[in-house]
């Protein structure tokens, strides 16, 4: 008996040695949010061109959540603000910082390139165009780079501060 006694005292001494490791991470799991998790704002002569010359927004303001659902506001200029809400989805790229980007809202879906520059404060570039409806327009990707539409140039570049 003493003997079945002292097996099972050492299995379990044993199953607490193997389940207590140095690797073990104390119950915690350490959560990462990515770095355009926030809310950003566009304004003045960092709203890309086409925007305040076509639909004379003077500002933008755009919040990513955790849960890839997106808030997107935008103003123009002496009117009020207009609200639309949809998903994004961002595909980092295997090297560089510039990645891509698709939204989608009720109405229509954007997909272009984003980039996030860290500091105090943080800024983002963003180059979206509308994929659906189908207006003809081809997304600028990361290997094709910022401003690298032969017809837009870097008048669709629109940039962003960092607001938290």
């Amino acid at each position: 008996m003493k003997r079945y006694l002292l097996v099972a005292l050492i299995i379990t001494s044993l199953l607490f040695v193997i389940s207590c490791d140095k690797d073990d991470d104390n119950g915690t799991d350490p959560t990462t949010v990515e770095d355009w998790v926030g809310t950003w704002l566009s304004a003045g002569t960092d709203v890309a061109p086409i925007l305040i010359a076509v639909f004379q927004y003077d500002s933008v303001r755009v919040e990513f959540k955790e849960n890839n659902t997106i808030t997107l506001e935008s103003h123009v200029t002496d009117g009020a603000w207009t609200t639309l809400e949809g998903t994004y989805t961002i595909t980092e790229s295997a090297s560089g910082s510039v990645h891509s980007a698709k939204f989608v809202y009720a109405a229509f879906e954007q997909e272009g390139i984003i980039e996030i520059t860290e500091g105090t404060p943080s800024t983002m570039q963003l180059e979206v165009v509308q994929t659906v409806p189908d207006i003809g327009a081809t997304p600028r990707t990361p290997d094709t780079g910022f401003g690298s539409d032969p017809t837009l140039g870097t008048m669709n570049i629109q940039k962003y501060v960092k607001l938290n």
